[in-house]
């Protein structure tokens, strides 16, 4: 812990004791974490795909039709294996290899029509990017404010707290006074910090803009960065919840028990808070802080605060810490535990992270080794899910279409990238919270054409559904905990400050559909039965053609997307390391093109069933061009850069080295 919390802690709550590795993250709700370092830098060897571990399964009844130069072709796909690689540009593209672009937008101009362009994952992850930004915003701002008839305001709950916990000093011994005052600077505190006005008795107040100075003092912890720079709104949930997060680090134990004492009492505003609670642990994950709720039943009025002592103890004794590397932690709304942060914690808590290692790839390497299982659990929220869609870029083998592609160890390089900037873009969203025929004619003769691999975007369908399946997750969740009508009223917000018409509820269901339906392409596209691969409340639910239908439309006009469109780069804080000072980021700093070919492996072929107006004259290979973005670790020392910030360094620089350089020197 930082000299600087020691000491509030020491000023502010006495009471607080034990020892903790907690590191100013913590409050980002990215527990920091440990063990003694390992060869974190070993790569484990990436190694061509072999053919002889491929197993199609020829189904007679999985036929498709593609178009190949105005020819439908009947194929069967079901016994085929296609190899995916990297090649290198011809030389009048030469100018596009490794050229990084501000944008999709600009690298679209650069290509023109000279290549096959399809979507990449990290394209399909553009359109959800701003989808998933906007939605979260417009949930913290509405909460936070309320919305009549829909939603109690968060902002309001505190206010109302804040006045609960002085109606209780008139009956409150001195022991209990103590710490209701302290769990009232701590409430004030967090309205100050969001820019809200409180009115309290001087030493109150003095101790809660003391605690407000600490706070304010690390730019690291109280800057607002992500989304939360849209407007004033989103800066003041940044800094009023960061603050929430941190309660016993800065006022101890019995202000926490002391919200909850007076939380047991008042069932309205208990209700309340429970909604709130609720949101956040589904919104982005489980919480890494216990909160008031988990004390309830150890409370038993204003008489447990006389000794909060062997209450914490009696609390304790059967709740272990929620993270690595810690006691118990407390928090009125935590923040939330992930696998990567956990990870972090499990080795470097103590230590600090050692120059040159990088997290990235210390994480990839143990999710590959199986070290870290992303598969979700039944207290999952929906940051879980996003990582478990990107399981299978770094273990392909786990995929159903596993057995019809063969991807070279180039290819496979690609699906980390690949990985690599989702996770940080989707990090970056969960940033305070965290710790994608005609016939002929028949006097003609008939039209010879060539075939080949035809994708209409990267073929990784489960990439696709586990996507999908995380936003249904949230639909579920948020009508839950939100209700329907606000879902179905509210837009969400984009980054310069304006709604979207359509309501959020349209929002989702249209996500899902499009996910659902990309899903069905690439299945076909690789010879999968997508139909095998759904769950039994998939096909009971869901319109299926619909999402087809939303699909094949957003494929005929992606380049055109406004959400695709969007700025991609991005830039994340995943730790701190005290003893250097430096903060280790994770960046998107630009979009860049890549050239693959896709080709039928011999002997594994489609089974060409015929065309009505054509015939086949060759099985060929055929190359596509993807836009992926470049993501780099950095450290950078200081308070946390905002994307705008990023962004202007960035246009600074022709060269991702120059964009490093400055980002170094700051």
């Amino acid at each position: 812990m930082k000299a600087r919390y020691a000491m509030a802690v020491l000023f502010l709550a006495a009471a607080a004791g034990g020892s903790a590795c907690l590191g100013p993250l913590d409050t980002l709700g990215n527990e920091t974490l440990v063990t003694e370092n390992t060869d974190l830098q070993k790569d484990r060897q990436i190694e061509d795909d072999r053919i002889e571990d491929k197993h199609p399964v020829y189904d007679p009844d999985l036929i498709v039709s593609e178009q190949f130069d105005e020819c439908t072709i009947r194929l069967n796909k079901s016994g085929s294996v296609t190899k995916l690689d990297i090649v290198p540009f011809d030389e009048e593209d030469g100018q596009l290899d490794g050229r990084l672009f501000r944008g999709r937008g600009q690298a679209f101009s650069e290509i023109g029509e000279r290549a096959d362009l399809i979507p990449s994952m990290e394209v399909v992850n553009g359109k959800l990017k701003p989808v998933n930004d906007g939605l979260y915003a417009a949930i913290e701002s509405d909460i936070q404010a309320g919305v009549e008839g829909a939603l109690p305001s968060k902002r309001r709950f505190l206010y109302d707290l804040l006045d609960a916990l002085g109606a209780r000093l008139p009956e409150a011994s001195a022991a209990q006074a103590a710490e209701l005052d302290r769990a009232r600077a701590f409430v004030a505190a967090a309205l100050m910090a969001g820019g809200n006005p409180v009115d309290l008795p001087p030493d109150v107040q003095a101790a809660a803009s003391q605690a407000l100075q600490i706070f304010q003092a690390d730019g690291q912890l109280s800057r607002p960065i992500g989304f939360y720079t849209w407007d004033a709104l989103l800066g003041e949930v940044f800094a009023q919840d960061r603050f929430l997060q941190n309660l016993e680090d800065l006022f101890g134990f019995g202000a926490f028990a002391a919200m909850a004492a007076v939380l047991a009492d008042e069932p309205e505003l208990l209700a309340r808070y429970e909604q709130i609670h609720a949101l956040y642990a589904g919104l982005s994950n489980p919480y890494a802080s216990y909160s008031p709720l988990e004390i309830l039943p150890y409370t038993d009025g204003l008489a447990s605060l006389e000794d909060t002592g062997a209450l914490q103890d009696a609390f304790e004794a059967r709740n272990p810490p929620l993270m690595t590397c810690s006691r118990a932690g407390y928090a009125l709304l935590p923040s939330s535990r992930s696998k990567d942060t956990e990870l972090y914690n499990a080795r470097w808590c103590l230590s600090g992270m050692p120059p040159g290692v990088s997290f990235i790839d210390a994480f990839i390497d143990a999710i590959r080794s199986g070290e870290v299982d992303l598969a979700p659990s039944p207290d999952s929220g929906w940051y879980d899910y996003q990582l478990w869609a990107l399981e299978t870029l770094l273990l392909p083998e786990r995929g159903p279409e596993s057995d019809h592609l063969l991807l070279t160890a180039a290819y496979k390089k690609k699906l980390i990238d690949t990985f690599k900037s989702i996770i940080t873009q989707s990090r970056e969203t969960h940033v305070k919270q965290n710790q994608d025929g005609m016939a002929a004619s028949v006097s003609m003769p008939p039209r010879e054409v060539d075939i080949y691999p035809l994708l209409p975007l990267e073929p990784f369908p489960t990439f696709y559904l586990r996507t999908a399946r995380g936003y249904r997750f949230l639909q579920v969740h948020l009508e839950a905990v939100l209700g329907g009508d606000y879902l179905a009223s509210a837009g969400r917000l984009r980054e310069g400050g304006e709604r979207e018409a359509g309501s959020l509820a349209d929002e989702l269901r249209s996500t899902i559909d499009l996910l659902y339906g990309l899903y069905i392409l690439t299945a076909n596209s690789v010879g999968l039965d997508p139909a095998a691969y759904l769950l039994a409340e998939e096909t009971a639910e869901l319109d299926l053609e619909a999402g087809l239908a939303a699909g094949r439309a957003w494929l005929e006009g992606w380049t055109g997307d406004r959400d695709v469109l969007e700025d991609p780069r991005v830039i994340v804080p995943v730790s701190v390391d005290d003893g250097s000072g430096q903060a280790v980021y994770w960046a998107v700093l630009g979009v860049k093109v890549l050239k693959i070919r896709a080709e039928f492996v011999p002997g594994f072929e489609p089974e060409i069933l015929g065309s009505d107006e054509c015939i086949v004259r060759h099985i060929v290979p055929h190359d596509y061009c993807l836009l992926v973005e470049h993501m780099e670790e950095v450290r950078i020392p200081g308070p946390p850069l905002i994307r705008d910030e990023l962004r202007e360094i960035c246009d600074r620089h022709d060269t991702v080295e120059g964009i490093l350089s400055e980002l170094a020197g700051r």
